[in-house]
Formats: structure tokens, C-alpha cells, sequence
């Protein structure tokens, strides 16, 4: 043990005397000291007062927070070591820890203490995108979240931006400024607080949209519009008028020019596209009709040429007498369809079309019966100089193109359409169980009454039970 204690204070000499050149102690002196030093070695262990610290979250475990006293050393000249394998300094909760104290003269104390990992940092409030000014920018109308433009992160819960509480909620619909009071607190209770100022206003340039896309072909000797070829929305003005910059000669053949169309809001944002415009004939001969409706009679001629007012091209001028129709068929009842086709030298097509109503007279029918007045009645007579009654409305509407079957009641059940009394028409056809007429306005009808009687005009068609239609 002697030997023990005489190295010790051999070291204890290098280190406090001899490295530090304290050349100024005496040799003799050191000697004296170094002969009674047996006598004063310190045997009393350090104590370690410290039985629980807290540490914050993620920081490095340092031996330094440890309070540990001697009776000879200083803090500094002490050894601290601790076993903190089981230390997560990325985890909070609560752990054991042993801690060992040694001085100069080996003396030690060992003590397990409690290790808290604690977090007492609260959560960052931060702008996000280039909003590092004094007011954070926000489109009018733009989102009312503030997540949109603010984010809160955590040292411990990360994103804490879902937890994010206001004063009051941002309106985008008012153009101005306002001040929001925003707090946030992550799981351990730690709490931020800022006040942050908004700044609404229109930010949004107008929105042009290409109809039929930067390539576009004005037509010859037309006004060019801007209106044709593109279309302009913004989100607060709605009635903005673009700068067309360059203009072009649309009575140039072929002419090609660059078009910039600007558009600036109330607010000066703008915006631009630039059209590349090229002049041609593409519109065909514009031709007019006098009508687009019109109702002849079945069986006449009509002069379909006479409905052409005029036929103008942009580039060949007058085009009436190459203008090529169809025909029609008037021997048949219904709307018919007349085309009308102009080509210009370009090959433009232009068509407009004219709707011809073939009708069938009533008038005709009634001249037709009227006609053969005073034939006699003769019963199973189909014409064309006696007749019994159903016989002689089955001639009359033949002579006329429409051909219905021979007895009454096969009259009836071919009728396209059975009518009451107020609904007749001149030239329906007036029926009752065993005779039918044909009716000629006024309460009047010609028909083949019966044996011994001729045809003739009659009145009271109330003696009738309905009207029969065939068109």
C-alpha cells in the first residue's frame, strides 16, 4: 500500500507541479512534501447529489448536468461516467441511469439516478412559399385555409399545421389587409403564439383561352374580331377589352402577320398571346332565298329558281346563276326538301335549304264533286255517271290522287283521321252507319243521297256522326 501511495504522489507531482513548471516550490520543499504525503491521502469517495435531471429532447446526454461534490476535487477534476445504453434521447420518458464519480485519488461513488427526456420546445410557426415580407399575399378569392400558407412543425410531433387555431377565420373575398391571431400547441403542452397580417388582393391575371388555337386564318375581305378567334375571363372583371396589336389587311390574298392580344384587369395583371394570321377565301357564296317555307299544291308546277333572291362571294362576286338546286315530285302529298348549292372558284361550299309543303287541296276535292251534280243514284254505281253514295266519294277522291276503299264503314276504318263535327274541314268526308257525303263548308255537303234522288247539295250535317280525314 506504501508503494501504492508513493506512486500516486509521484504523479500527483508531475501533473500539479512539475507540468504546470512550478519551478518556484523548492525541490527540498517538494521532497518534504513528498515524505509526509503519506500521511494526508484523501480517502473519502466524491458524492453524487444529483438523483434526477431532466434533458431535452434530442440533446446529447452530457455527464456535465450530474451535480457531484468532493471533499478535495473540484467539479472539473472529477471523473463522471454514466451507463446510458438504455438512454433514447430521441424518446420521451423516464429512465435509470448509472452514474460513477471518481476524484484524483480514485475514491468513487456510483448512484442510479432518474434521467427525464423532456420536451419544452413549442412548436415553429413559418410562411410558406416566397412570403418572407411583412404581410403574407393571398389571391381574392383565393383559399381560406390557413394551412395554404402558414406551417407549424414540431421538434417532436413534426407537422403540427392540422392543429393550427385562429381568432378568426381569413376572408379572401374583401380586398384589404387583416391580422389573424394564430396559436398552435404540440402534444407536451408547449404553446406558440404570433400574429400574422394577410394581404388580399387580386392577383390573378385574365385568363385567355385560344378557340382554335395560335394558327388561325382570317377569311377575305371579312372584318377581323378578336372576339372570333379568342376568349377572355378574369376573376373579378367581366368586361375587359384586349390591345390588338398589328393589324392586317384582310383584302390581301394570302397576307401573313404576327397579332399580339393583351389583356390587362383593373388590377394591371396582364396577359398575352400572339396569333399568327394568314388570309384566305374559305367562306363559300353567301346565297339568300326569299323564303325557307313554302306550301303548293299537289300536282303543280313549281319554279324552284324564282325563290333565289341573290348569291354573292366574298372573292367571285355574283354566283345567282351557279347556284345548282334539286328537284321535287308535287304528284305526291308531304314536305319535300330543296337543296340549293353554290362552289366557289376555291372550292368554298355553300348550301341553304327550302322546305316545299305538297297539300292537298279540300277546295279541289269539293269543285270535283260539285262537279257531277244531278248524276242519278244508282245503287253499287262507281262513276263516273251514276253512283251510290260511297261509290261517289271513292271517285271523287280518286280523281284527286287518293285512292280509299269502296263501302262506308271500309271509309271509315282507312281514315288517317276520324274528326268530330266542329272539326271539319272543307273535302273531309261526312259519315253515318250506311252513307257518307263530302263536306263543303257552311253546314253544307254534295253527295249521292239515294235511289229515285241525283247528286246534290244538302244541309244539316248534323245528321252525321263524325268527319273522316285521309291527309
Amino acid at each position: 500500500m506504501k508503494t501504492d501511495i508513493q506512486t500516486k504522489l509521484k504523479t500527483l507531482f508531475d501533473e500539479k507541479i512539475k507540468n504546470r513548471k512550478a519551478m518556484f516550490i523548492p525541490i527540498a520543499g517538494v521532497a518534504a512534501f513528498m515524505l509526509v504525503g503519506y500521511a494526508g491521502v484523501d480517502h473519502e469517495n466524491p458524492e453524487i447529489v444529483s438523483s434526477h435531471i431532466q434533458i431535452p429532447y434530442g440533446e446529447k446526454f452530457d455527464t456535465d448536468a450530474i451535480d457531484v461534490v468532493d471533499n478535495h476535487d473540484s467539479r472539473s477534476e472529477l471523473l463522471v461516467e454514466a451507463d446510458d445504453d438504455s438512454l433514447d434521447v430521441k424518446q420521451l420518458g423516464t429512465y435509470q441511469v448509472e452514474v460513477r464519480a471518481t476524484d484524483q485519488f480514485n475514491n468513487t461513488d456510483v448512484k442510479t439516478i432518474q434521467v427525464d427526456v423532456v420536451d419544452e420546445e413549442a412548436p415553429k410557426l413559418k410562411t410558406l412559399g416566397a412570403n418572407d415580407g411583412y404581410y403574407i399575399e393571398v389571391p381574392v378569392y383565393g383559399s381560406q385555409d390557413l394551412s395554404s400558407y402558414i406551417k407549424a412543425v414540431d421538434n417532436v410531433d413534426g407537422d403540427v399545421t392540422p392543429f393550427i387555431e385562429s381568432d378568426k377565420q381569413l376572408d379572401t373575398s374583401k380586398q384589404g389587409t387583416q391580422t389573424i391571431n394564430v396559436s398552435v400547441s404540440d402534444n407536451s403542452g408547449n404553446t406558440t403564439e404570433e400574429a400574422f397580417k394577410f394581404f388580399i388582393a387580386d392577383m390573378q391575371a385574365p385568363e385567355i383561352t385560344l378557340k382554335s388555337g395560335s394558327d388561325i386564318t382570317v377569311d377575305y375581305g371579312s372584318e377581323f374580331k378578336w372576339q372570333d378567334y379568342v376568349s377572355i375571363s378574369d376573376n373579378l372583371d367581366t368586361n375587359i377589352r384586349p390591345k390588338v396589336e398589328e393589324t392586317i389587311d384582310t383584302k390581301q390574298l394570302n397576307q401573313q402577320k404576327e397579332m399580339t392580344i393583351i389583356v390587362t384587369d383593373g388590377a394591371g395583371n396582364s396577359s398575352k398571346v400572339t396569333l399568327n394570321a394568314t388570309v384566305k377565301d374559305i367562306t363559300g357564296p353567301n346565297i339568300v332565298l326569299s323564303t325557307n317555307k313554302v306550301s303548293v299544291d299537289k300536282g303543280s308546277n313549281v319554279d324552284l329558281k324564282s325563290y333565289i333572291t341573290s348569291a354573292v362571294d366574298n372573292l367571285d362576286g355574283d354566283m345567282k346563276d351557279k347556284i345548282s338546286f334539286n328537284t321535287i315530285d308535287t304528284s305526291t302529298t308531304g314536305v319535300k326538301t330543296v337543296t340549293y348549292t353554290g362552289v366557289d372558284t376555291a372550292g368554298n361550299k355553300s348550301e341553304v335549304q327550302l322546305q316545299v309543303e305538297v297539300t292537298f287541296s279540300g277546295e279541289r276535292i269539293v269543285n270535283t264533286g260539285l262537279s257531277k251534280k244531278g248524276c242519278p243514284y244508282v245503287w253499287g254505281s262507281t262513276g263516273p255517271n251514276s253512283f251510290d253514295c260511297s261509290g261517289f266519294t271513292q271517285w271523287v277522291y280518286r280523281q284527286n290522287g287518293i285512292y280509299i276503299p269502296r263501302t262506308s264503314s271500309e271509309q271509315k276504318a282507312a281514315a288517317k283521321k276520324v274528326v268530330s263535327l266542329s272539326e271539319l274541314e272543307v273535302g273531309d268526308i261526312l259519315w253515318r252507319s250506311g252513307h257518307v257525303g263530302i263536306y263543303i263548308g257552311n253546314g253544307q255537303y254534295v253527295h249521292a243521297p239515294h235511289t229515285g234522288d241525283v247528286v246534290k247539295v244538302s244541309s244539316g250535317v248534323g245528321k252525321f256522326t263524325c268527319g273522316l280525314r285521309y291527309q
